[in-house]
């Protein structure tokens, strides 16, 4: 199978890049899959971004609210996920500005209180406060924004 002409393999990137958001990084590594020389890739990137296929602010958002609305991330993770991306610490740290503290909060007291049900009888307050901090922090939540759950109210049932 021969090398793929140009315009093909710019038609499959706007149509990889249509399906959602891409990040730069995501569209040059779609772009290595089709053995491009390197002085291509960056023209193909051009033109995507030229073209409005690829754009890191909107991919930014999008991730965001993504991870925030689906899945419940705390910001470091989502910091963490952006920054495998390669996105540059500026954007990331504007898109985490955005995020609505409400929906944040909502999000991190729902976790919290989702997680003390599932732990068995028999655990202390402590042990099971310890086990509920571990689970937000593996959820991306840190120090700072364990300040809105009412850990007492939680383990009085």
């Amino acid at each position: 199978m021969g090398l793929l002409e140009f315009s093909e393999i710019k038609s499959k990137l706007e149509r990889y890049c249509a399906y959602q958001e891409r990040s730069v990084y995501e569209a040059e590594k779609k772009i290595k899959t089709f053995i491009v020389e390197d002085e291509k890739i960056e023209l193909l990137i051009s033109s995507l971004r030229s073209d409005g296929f690829l754009n890191q602010n909107r991919f930014v958002e999008s991730f965001i609210q993504g991870k925030v609305n689906l899945k419940k991330w705390g910001k470091q993770k989502i910091r963490s996920g952006l920054i495998q991306h390669k996105i540059s610490k500026e954007l990331i740290d504007q898109g985490l500005q955005n995020i609505p503290k409400e929906k944040y909060n909502q999000n991190l007291s729902g976790l919290a209180e989702k997680k003390a049900l599932t732990l068995k009888e028999g655990l202390s307050a402590f042990e099971k406060k310890g086990k509920v901090l571990r689970f937000l922090s593996s959820k991306g939540y840190s120090g700072e924004d364990f300040d809105c759950v009412d850990f007492s109210s939680l383990f009085t049932s």
